[in-house]
């Protein structure tokens, strides 16, 4: 079941990708613009029209089929209907089954867009709601209890859904997750496999840095600058990056510009808990570093090196990490700390200067960059790609020559105001954690 938080938010992911396909919105009486409020309230109305308790809106959309399962996901899309229309964009494009596409809630929203801004035949935009066309909820009239439910959503607020609904109408809870970030990519198995990073990816997180989104305000997150994990909040980040690209329209940027934006202001951030990529610390938090100590890049993966402006091959990559790995893992076993958020700090510092500085990326960021070194362009007036630092040391062992090749070139935003006070609510939550 989805909020009109929710479906909010799905519509906004559903511009950003259509904006990244060139797509130049109409607006009209019934055709609608998701980058105008009002249009917006309007599809939001339309999903919680098409599950309205009688004729009263119950204040949530489904996502399970109606019309003996012709019409599919919070929007009720006809697959039959609208599929040599919605094969026209790539992300329809090469699914086997386009109604099993349309319960996918994001992609629902795409294809609801789409048929917002259909302007061909006698029907057009929301006239192919039969719910909308003669406007007995006074959706097209912009007013009524449809239009005022719809209109229950905070365009800064990022709300995960809690629980999801299959095919069948069975109801499941679906466990918090800290922030649209991790829900990406869940993993299974393989704490270092990620999801290959795409121009579209990156600029859709972009879009999301530019309006606060891309972490929960109450959350805390870190970052590693200065040979040290530094904590922040959610909300200092979420407000930087909003003023950092106030005067940058995503969509006019080129390909590199995206890629170095993204690598410079979104990659060097991490939500700071007690689990990484999926996987639950236990402990000290050793787990994960012996997980990661032990696993290894593809070699059919490539990733995009920031600071270099370039991407190798995975193999270059284990070349790279490797050389660090057991002088990190010392240095790990040799710093752990009583202090439950210094130890947790320990674990990110291990992420941070192994496994984490390498994007695994498509082939059209390869195509964007090439693999040769280009010079970086500034991304804000101002700000400069720290110098590479040495490794710390300690009285044990010797750094290692060409520590992580550039990680520190990573771009740190710094946070207005101090760092996040170490409350004793957050002490005690990371000494149970650590504790199991």
């Amino acid at each position: 079941m989805y909020s009109p938080q929710q479906l909010f938010q799905f519509i906004s992911y559903a511009k950003n990708y259509l904006e990244l396909q060139d797509v130049e919105f109409k607006s009209s009486d019934v055709l609608l613009d998701p980058n105008k409020e009002e249009d917006v309230n309007k599809l939001i109305a339309i999903a919680l029209a098409e599950h309205r308790d009688g004729d009263v809106p119950s204040g949530f959309a489904q996502n399970i089929p109606g019309d003996q399962g012709r019409s599919r996901g919070p929007w009720q899309i006809y697959g039959s209907t609208w599929e040599s229309v919605l094969r026209q964009y790539s992300v329809f494009k090469n699914v086997e089954d386009i109604n099993d596409a349309l319960d996918d809630p994001g992609m629902n929203a795409i294809a609801a867009v789409i048929i917002a801004q259909y302007d061909v035949g006698e029907r057009k935009g929301i006239d192919n709601w039969s719910t909308v066309i003669n406007d007995p909820f006074q959706i097209k009239a912009n007013t009524g209890d449809f239009i005022e439910a719809a209109k229950q959503y905070d365009t800064n607020l990022i709300e995960n859904p809690v629980q999801e609904q299959d095919a069948e109408g069975n109801i499941t809870d679906i466990p918090a997750e800290p922030t649209l970030l991790s829900n990406r990519n869940p993993v299974t198995g393989n704490v270092m496999e990620e999801e290959s990073m795409s121009i579209a990816n990156m600029a859709s997180d972009l879009k999301r840095a530019k309006v606060g989104g891309l972490f929960k305000n109450n959350e805390e997150v870190v970052t590693y600058s200065g040979n040290r994990v530094r904590r922040m909040s959610g909300q200092q980040i979420n407000n930087e990056h909003k003023n950092l690209l106030a005067d940058v329209n995503v969509g006019d940027l080129s390909n590199q510009e995206i890629i170095d934006l993204y690598s410079k202001n979104v990659h060097p951030y991490l939500s700071y808990s007690s689990s990484f990529r999926g996987i639950d610390m236990q402990g000290d938090g050793q787990n994960i570093v012996d997980l990661l100590q032990n696993k290894k890049f593809s070699n059919r993966d490539n990733f995009y090196v920031p600071g270099e402006n370039k991407v190798i091959t995975g193999e270059q990559v284990n070349q790279r990490v490797n050389a660090v790995k057991s002088y990190m893992y010392q240095y790990f076993l040799n710093k752990k700390q009583e202090e439950p958020l210094e130890q947790l700090d320990s674990v990110y510092e291990y992420i941070f200067r192994t496994a984490f500085p390498y994007i695994k990326v498509e082939d059209d960021v390869e195509d964007a960059v090439g693999s040769t070194p280009q010079a970086m362009p500034q991304a804000f007036p101002g700000t400069e790609l720290p110098t590479p630092q040495a490794m710390p040391q300690n009285n044990s062992t010797e750094a290692a020559p060409g520590f992580l090749n550039n990680l520190e070139k990573i771009l740190r935003v710094k946070p207005q105001g101090s760092k996040v006070r170490k409350t004793e609510e957050s002490v005690n939550q990371a000494r149970d954690f650590l504790n199991r």
